[in-house]
């Protein structure tokens, strides 16, 4: 299946995908391993290629989180105020003035 090649293996076997900073940290490797050697062009490819999912990966994980932030941002914004029985028996009852 042509699609399988781009998840990666524990998104393609089914399993629990790695941690955020998992990726982020074997990109790096990536991005170090082709700055730094002289590899032949199909790993360069190959380390490319994985590099790309692992890019699509992380920005991924970033836009659920970020998604998340929001909807608890605005969940907070709209909740009510609570308020204790403390601050409910300080607050004046209605006042009754004569004068």
């Amino acid at each position: 299946m042509i699609f399988h090649c781009l998840l990666s293996p524990a998104e393609a076997s089914g399993n629990t995908p790695e941690k955020f900073e998992d990726l982020l940290a074997r990109l790096e490797q990536i991005v170090s391993d082709m700055e730094n050697a002289e590899l032949p062009l199909e790993k360069l490819l190959a380390s490319y290629e994985e590099g790309m999912r692992l890019v699509k990966a992380c920005g991924d994980r970033l836009t659920d989180a970020e998604q998340k932030v929001e909807i608890l941002s605005r969940a907070v914004a709209t909740a009510p105020s609570p308020t204790t029985e403390e601050e409910k028996s300080t607050k004046p009852k209605d006042e009754i003035r004569l004068f």
